[in-house]
């Protein structure tokens, strides 16, 4: 089975991405514990890493309700703010 690219499924009809990643994680009321530690308490982007269950269960509930793309938790990534 072929799959269409991004491009291709984009010149056919509108694609859905998904929601509000961080409004998302937000709802899970993690602790400093499941962040990886009090230093990185409230950095979603280091839960790809740590507690990718967090990331996957948000993804799926977005693939459940419709989307067709996925971004990652990575918004804030950069360097100075992962430092």
């Amino acid at each position: 089975m072929s799959r269409k690219t991004y491009l291709e499924s984009l010149r056919e009809r509108v694609l859905i991405f998904d929601g509000a990643m961080g409004t998302s994680v937000q709802k899970y009321n993690l602790t400093a514990e499941e962040y990886g530690g009090p230093q990185l308490e409230g950095c979603n982007d280091y839960l790809c890493v740590v507690n990718p269950r967090i990331i996957e269960e948000i993804h799926v509930g977005y693939l459940e309700a419709g989307a067709d793309v996925l971004e990652t938790a990575t918004f804030g990534s950069t360097r100075p703010k992962l430092s």
